[in-house]
């Protein structure tokens, strides 16, 4: 089985030379691993049409595949005709995967899904898996999933709930490529608050332009590269003058072109985040933080001494005076942002983390007889307080139906 010297990974991603977040994060980790020691097979497709589904999966980027194919990975194209999400594993219809595909020989495989257990992991039986989830994401309880790698403390409690094993994770940051540059905008010698997003209306945040309205002068300015169109329709009827909107671009060196006109980094994202590629781009800047309170809250996570997370916008407002004014404060944060950056999140380290964990998997020789019989039984009582679970959900919800009705 498998290899002797270099140990054989495969990455198995449908539309997986996209420019989408899970897409890149593989990518990532792909590229980023010692090719002296791994490797490395990328398996991906064209994105195909959704059976059940109108949703349209971003399309391959050459750019990508150059990239992987730059830093040694071998990339490996097989072709789906349709996903068909109405089966409970969004199987592969029409496709010549198992041609190309063997795991036998391989020493380990690197999954990345967003929700439940996908296919083809489902279909492989034997060979380690190293599970990772961007979203919120349902438990795979398989024997051969040696760990499920999470991105945040939040996502990682909503993984055990849905019946994942604490010791069976690990929390490991998404990977982020950054460049250095010194290139910046044009600001005048303002304080410049700012922050950077895809344009999505529904991830508009109205709490940060609002705050710095509280706090505007002639000697600050917002900057704010991509958003939704919203947000220059809040400006412009909260009347700001001192705002600045830079167009949306993919362009790495643009960004941080950005990035390194700021003086504070003012994040806000209406449902939150799990884990923020942009915050981790400010951090590599050493930019203090503001965020807010929000559904999800892996941005608290992220920004911990780095910054402060405020409750409204009024107390946004009073943050960002305070950066401002209180010149041991802002220092203060710019420490810890830099030092969050290059303990926890920068490129080093989380590809350390990886590494570490793909030779702990690929040495493990495997369960006793004992461990196995644990492992089903852990099975058996997540699954029925799931279902007791569900249930009393349900059986609350025809209650509250029926009392309606006789009302």
């Amino acid at each position: 089985m498998k290899t002797t010297g270099r140990s054989k990974v495969a990455f198995i991603k449908f539309g997986g030379m996209a420019f989408g977040g899970t897409e890149k994060v593989l990518q990532t980790i792909a590229s980023e691993l010692p090719k002296d020691k791994y490797n490395v097979d990328y398996f991906y497709c064209d994105a195909a049409p959704y059976i059940g589904s109108d949703y349209e999966h971003i399309d391959t980027d050459p750019s990508r595949i150059e990239y992987c194919i730059n830093n040694g990975v071998n990339v490996i194209k097989f072709n789906v005709e349709f996903k068909d999400i109405t089966t409970p594993t969004h199987d592969w219809v029409n496709t010549d995967f198992w041609d190309y595909f063997d795991e036998s020989n391989y020493d380990l495989i690197v999954t990345g899904r967003a929700g439940h257990p996908e296919y083809p992991f489902t279909k492989i039986k034997d060979t380690k898996i190293i599970d990772t989830i961007h979203l919120a994401g349902f438990a795979e309880n398989k024997l051969n999933v040696y760990k499920t790698i999470l991105i945040s403390s939040e996502q990682r409690k909503k993984w055990i709930k849905s019946g994942g094993q604490r010791k069976k994770s690990l929390i490991i940051p998404n990977p982020v490529y950054t460049v250095s540059s010194d290139d910046k905008f044009e600001t005048n010698d303002k304080f410049v608050f700012g922050m950077h997003q895809r344009d999505d209306e529904n991830i508009f945040s109205h709490i940060p332009l609002e705050a710095y309205k509280m706090i505007e002068s002639e000697e600050t300015l917002f900057m704010l590269l991509g958003g939704s169109d919203k947000y220059k329709e809040q400006a412009k009827k909260l009347d700001i003058k001192n705002i600045k909107f830079l167009p949306t671009t993919p362009d790495i060196i643009e960004i941080h072109k950005f990035l390194n006109s700021l003086n504070v980094y003012a994040h806000g994202r209406k449902d939150g985040e799990q884990c923020s590629t942009a915050i981790i781009e400010a951090m590599s800047h050493g930019l203090p933080l503001i965020s807010h309170i929000a559904p999800s809250m892996g941005q608290a996570e992220q920004i911990s001494n780095a910054g402060e997370i405020a409750e409204s916008s009024n107390r946004y407002a009073e943050i960002m005076k305070k950066f401002m004014e209180d010149e041991d404060f802002y220092n203060q944060c710019v420490r810890n942002s830099k030092e969050r950056y290059q303990k926890i999140y920068s490129l080093n380290a989380v590809i350390r983390q990886y590494i570490h964990l793909f030779d702990e998997a690929i040495a493990f020789k495997g369960y006793s007889k004992y461990e196995i019989f644990r492992h089903y039984i852990q099975n058996i009582r997540n699954a029925i307080y799931l279902f007791s679970t569900n249930l009393f959900k349900f059986i609350v919800k025809i209650a509250k139906k029926i009392i309606h009705l006789f009302r």
